[in-house]
């Protein structure tokens, strides 16, 4: 999988891609119970449009699941998806400047 946040003041891009084998038993526990609460749902996704106006300087969330099916969806802040919440809360420690 790979998270990807983009934006900010400073618009540096942050990239997680994980390997849910590669990672703590613990991570990858956290990262599937957060999985288990993002909604793919194409409605969903055209809710979350684009962001706030005025809201230039705030990031937005490009994630991308490859298993059994390639799921894809993009979030900006604030993030009103539970489970993307958590799961940026599980990813960005992991990840490194792109």
């Amino acid at each position: 999988m790979r998270l990807t946040r983009s934006g900010g003041f400073a618009g540096i891009s942050l990239v997680a891609a994980v390997d849910l084998d590669d990672v703590p038993e613990e991570t990858a526990e956290a990262v599937r119970a957060a999985l288990e609460q993002v909604d793919f749902s194409p409605r969903r996704s055209r809710s979350r449009g684009g962001p706030m106006r005025g809201a230039a300087d705030m990031y937005q969330y490009d994630l991308e699941v490859v298993g059994e099916r390639t799921r894809s969806l993009t979030a900006h802040e604030p993030l009103a998806d539970p489970g993307m919440q958590a799961l940026s809360e599980v990813l960005l420690p992991l990840a490194r400047p792109e």
